[in-house]
């Protein structure tokens, strides 16, 4: 938007003076000037199941998350929390190939544990909705993270950890919603592809 926010906050009201401040909070209004709150965030990736600080601080990152949805916030606000979750939602999500997604299980590597699911279950129980996967919901070969390392962009292989979710209001006025892997494909990219979503009104 173009407009002027109303509101930006850094970090969560709950974080300390040493957070990292990976969420940014912007208040904008809709055309018809209610408040429409956007959060974007860099989540934790955890990196596996028995790291001692960075597995903790990822669900601590989903559960301050959740304190703050419910604690300012009802689902009925014109609310949507997007960025890189680093938490593929369902196995439809998954494009690395069946051993390597059973060997991640196995060893504990961070992106679709259980747990880690849950955390995300509990932010759509609240009553939010996957923009992508509402318009896309048979959708098994877009993704939107792929490995440098072992050129996973080159034949598709990759995970859908980026996500847009949006509540009932802001889902209500879902126009369009994808990945751009035409912007991945660039020279020298991110290994993330872009997400887009496009709400009208």
């Amino acid at each position: 938007t173009k407009q002027t926010p109303s509101k930006v906050q850094y970090g969560f009201p709950t974080d300390d003076e040493d957070a990292q401040r990976r969420m940014i909070m912007v208040t904008v209004e809709n055309d018809k000037g209610e408040p429409v709150t956007l959060l974007n965030g860099y989540f934790p990736q955890g990196e596996n199941r028995s790291h001692e600080t960075k597995f903790p601080a990822k669900e601590k990152f989903y559960a301050d998350l959740m304190h703050y949805v419910t604690s300012e916030h009802t689902p009925e606000d014109n609310l949507v929390i997007m960025g890189d979750m680093n938490i593929s939602h369902t196995d439809s999500d998954i494009g690395i190939g069946e051993d390597n997604r059973k060997r991640w299980l196995r060893t504990g590597k961070c992106s679709f544990l259980p747990e880690e699911r849950e955390w995300l279950n509990t932010l759509l129980d609240w009553g939010l909705y996957d923009s992508f996967r509402s318009q896309h919901p048979d959708c098994t070969d877009q993704f939107s993270w792929f490995d440098y390392r072992s050129k996973g962009f080159n034949d598709n292989r990759g995970l859908r950890i980026d996500l847009i979710l949006a509540t009932q209001s802001m889902h209500n006025t879902l126009q369009e919603t994808g990945i751009d892997y035409e912007l991945r494909g660039i020279e020298k990219p991110s290994d993330h592809a872009p997400i887009w979503a496009t709400y009208k009104g």
